[in-house]
């Protein structure tokens, strides 16, 4: 995938997601009765978190995706996505119930053993691993239900980007999740102020802004290669 193509999906995904959340505040701003104003607000609040977890799946997708269509070899890209590739196998390397054929019978019990053997199996492909083609499967961007600080830190971690890389954005992530759960989940019927609204509609903004410039730069400087613009 082209990088301007890889910009474009980006930018057109963004694109209607912003255009919703800045009709639904021009919507709230012209409302003059306070009990509208509020219920609109605590509807919308809904919708902003909705749309940063959509975005930040999408975005996450697109960027394993397009590294996918690159046909790389395991040996050229960081570390952190070959792993990926291969957590089927390092879970196989972990399970109990997979044992060394010759001693399964006589020394069931002697799990450092197996264990050994579990590890040769993978050592023994080795080569074979590193020269595979790069293909992440569908799954391996988990947002586990929720999208706060702390996942999106895991998520730019798990395709070899600095943890920190948003965190100018991500400050009221969390307060934004928490309180759409409990608006949601009707545990919270407090009136949301101007101010405390404005705080949620400029960090759904600001990080779907950030994400998609901060993955586009990643994808166009090769930064998924073990040396980047290589």
């Amino acid at each position: 995938m082209e990088s301007s193509d890889f910009q474009t999906q980006l930018q057109t995904e963004m694109l209607w997601r912003e255009t919703e959340i800045r009709g639904l505040n021009n919507i709230i701003v012209q409302l003059s009765n306070d009990a509208t104003k509020n219920m609109v607000r605590r509807a919308t609040i809904c919708l902003l978190y909705a749309h940063v977890e959509g975005f930040v799946k999408f975005s996450f997708k697109l960027y394993i995706d397009a590294i996918n269509s690159m046909n790389l070899e395991c040996s050229k890209v960081k570390s952190v996505l070959t792993a990926a590739v291969y957590y089927v196998d390092f879970m196989k390397m972990n399970n109990p119930d997979n044992k060394n054929k010759i001693f399964k019978r006589v020394l069931t019990d002697d799990s450092h053993l197996h264990r050994i053997y579990r590890y040769e199996e993978f050592f023994e492909r080795i080569t074979d691993v590193l020269n595979q083609k790069i293909k992440i499967e569908d799954g391996y961007i988990n947002t586990e239900g929720n999208v706060g600080k702390e996942v999106l830190q895991k998520l730019l971690y798990q395709v070899g980007l600095p943890h920190t890389l948003l965190d100018r954005v991500i400050g009221p992530l969390t307060r934004l999740m928490n309180k759409r759960n409990n608006i949601a989940h009707g545990t919270d019927k407090s009136l949301i102020d101007n101010a405390e609204f404005n705080t949620f509609y400029n960090c759904c903004l600001d990080i779907m802004s950030e994400l998609s410039r901060v993955l586009f730069g990643a994808y166009q400087n090769r930064d998924f290669l073990k040396q980047a613009n290589s």
